[in-house]
């Protein structure tokens, strides 16, 4: 394991870009990956062994007595750590995880529960509720130890609460002030670490870090965002929109306008490379940063990545408009490798495996008819999310498997995963969704605390339990590598992950929707709550796959497979099936095999029967 320093440069001009011990090499592809999406402070604290694991027959058991208590916990640091990861990244490795994805790591304000990571207090430091620099390292180089690869969360057109501004009618300090465009407003302040308003920093822990960040005119002051959207005559890629100048409610934002800001911000992350040999950088809110500021810091990283013999770093952004993806994703290579499928896809994703939409509502997508079904298509571009720490697609915060009452929920949430797998792009699943988390607001009492307040706490549950466990449970955790819905996300990433060519089908080959037909009606695509299918193809191999979209049902019918890969009187092979018992879905029995019919109209099907929320790969 590399040693790093233990403590971080005061100045940014001392910052060293010289790699610490050994590079890793990009992956050659990174629609090759899987990845996995987790919150350090709500992700395991390494202290599993002083738990009970939940048991979810017996889901009272952990129910928490006081549900304030618990409430209250989920605003709050609960206590996960870098170590805590490390110590699981086997558990990760046997789920078929390939890359991790980790909210920021970076140290934030002492006094204030930023637990999510992104009120940064110093861009050179960890926090220290995560652990320490060499943590970081050491998490990394284990993750390399196995293969696998790791991107950091960072945030770069904001930093932390760390002053005051004036206000100019009674010269108090405030955390916030309403928009205005300009002039910026006067600063009363720096915040101290107890949160009182100091006219100087004298100690690491007030104020920001490093002392570039010092500056108050690298700050737009411009108050806090009111309009999170266009005005209908300003211009979509402008970088004056309110919602690209003002505050992140209280996260106080970076003045992109100059050139010096955007270069200081490309160090900070240069030096973080050097120092952890990340393989990628998952950015927050690129929709608060023009394009044309989005490029230059883009660019600052990927040449810094390539100088030291990371090919391929990834850059992803998460956009949270579909009409403004296109102009920060670059092909040749000078703005984000890829977008962050936040928008529609996931709940038309979701939709669809519970047969509450037209398939096609969701598969056309990836139509080739229009620019963004291309990049979708292509699978380099974009990544799959079902699931995230931030569910702004939805209209209210909850995960896949919230208010879910469906017999097979476990295969049905291990089978909108698996559509994930099985299509074109680069799939990312989200902490807690192979033990079937079922985090929603609904969970939020109003008696205890009136208002909406904090309801994203109710998705980013302590995997490790401590005080704010999932399921409204305390004291236990929930690493378990036996659960039905952890066994088939592992037997479906297995296959996605090996490189034979049923692996490479499933990773670089062609999507194609299937017709299908059932009580002799003619082929057509399905309709909501049926059997719909779809396969990958890759030169000769066609691997296909079938899903029962209706959750309470049986659902049969004749599936379409291409004619001139299977000839008349061939068979298709299961290579997965949702109900095979645990030790199958281990090691999976070789000769469950169906018949190729061939039709009068030149068409070649199969016959699959699958139970409710069932699914089939075969190849």
């Amino acid at each position: 394991m590399a040693k790093v320093e233990e403590f971080a440069p005061e100045k940014l001009s001392e910052a060293d870009l010289k790699p610490r011990g050994r590079v890793q090499l990009s992956p050659v592809s990174w629609r090759d990956q899987f990845l996995y999406q987790l919150i350090p402070d709500r992700f395991s604290d390494g202290n599993e062994a002083e738990r009970e694991l939940f048991d979810p027959t017996n889901p009272l058991r952990y129910k928490v007595k006081d549900k304030a208590d618990w409430m209250a916990a989920g605003t709050k640091f609960v206590g996960g750590t870098l170590r805590g990861i490390k110590s699981k990244l086997d558990y990760l490795h046997r789920l078929g995880v390939t890359t991790l994805s980790i909210n920021p790591p970076w140290r934030q304000r002492p006094e204030l529960e930023t637990y999510h990571g992104y009120g940064i207090q110093n861009f050179l430091d960890i926090d220290p509720r995560f652990g320490t620099r060499q943590d970081l390292r050491d998490l990394i180089d284990a993750a390399h130890d196995r293969s696998m690869y790791v991107i950091l969360g960072v945030v770069y057109n904001r930093s932390g609460n760390n002053w005051f501004y004036r206000d100019e009618n009674n010269g108090s300090p405030r955390d916030t002030m309403p928009y205005r465009q300009w002039p910026p407003y006067p600063v009363h302040g720096w915040r101290s670490s107890t949160g009182e308003s100091i006219p100087e920093i004298t100690t690491l822990v007030d104020g920001v870090w490093p002392e570039e960040f010092q500056n108050l005119n690298w700050y737009s002051r411009s108050g806090e965002i009111a309009s999170w959207e266009f005005s209908y005559w300003e211009d979509v890629l402008s970088a004056y929109a309110e919602f690209r100048r003002g505050d992140f409610y209280d996260l106080k934002d970076l003045n992109l306008d100059k050139n010096e800001v955007i270069a200081a911000l490309a160090k900070v992350y240069q030096y973080w490379i050097a120092l952890s040999d990340c393989d990628g950088l998952g950015m927050d809110a690129i929709k608060q940063v023009s394009p044309q500021d989005s490029r230059q810091f883009c660019t600052a990283i990927r040449e810094y990545a390539q100088s030291i013999g990371k090919e391929n770093f990834l850059l992803t952004g998460e956009i949270t408009s579909d009409s403004m993806a296109g102009p920060y994703i670059d092909i040749i290579g000078r703005n984000l490798s890829a977008i962050l499928d936040i928008m529609h896809a996931p709940n038309k994703l979701g939709a669809m495996v519970k047969g509450l939409v037209h398939p096609k509502e969701f598969f056309d997508l990836y139509g080739e008819n229009n620019l963004a079904g291309q990049y979708r298509q292509i699978g380099l571009y974009h990544v799959s999310v079902l699931d995230d720490h931030d569910m702004i697609s939805r209209p209210s915060k909850q995960r896949f498997a919230a208010h879910s009452n469906v017999p097979n929920l476990y295969q049905q949430v291990a089978h909108v995963v698996g559509v994930q797998l099985t299509m074109p792009g680069i799939p990312a699943i989200y902490y807690g969704t192979e033990q079937a988390f079922d985090g929603n607001e609904g969970n939020h009492d109003y008696n205890v605390e009136g208002g909406r307040f904090a309801v994203d706490r109710y998705i980013r549950e302590a995997m490790f339990g401590g005080a704010f466990g999932a399921f409204q449970t305390a004291g236990c955790h929930f690493f378990n590598p036996d659960h039905p819905t952890y066994l088939r996300i592992s037997a479906i990433a297995r296959l996605r992950n090996n490189q034979d060519k049923i692996g490479k089908a499933l990773r670089r080959g062609h999507h194609y929707l299937r017709e299908t037909s059932f009580c002799n009606y003619p082929f057509s695509i399905p309709g909501q709550g049926e059997l719909v299918a779809w396969s990958q193809i890759l030169f000769d191999t066609e691997v296909l796959m079938v899903l029962n979209t209706h959750g309470l049902e049986n659902r049969g019918a004749e599936v379409t497979v291409d004619t001139f890969i299977h000839p008349n009187g061939s068979t298709m092979t299961f290579l997965y099936k949702g109900d095979w018992n645990h030790t199958e879905l281990r090691y999976p029995p070789e000769n469950q095999i169906v018949s190729v019919q061939h039709h009068n109209d030149s068409r070649a099907s199969v016959r699959i029967d699958l139970p409710p929320s069932g699914m089939a790969i075969l190849v």
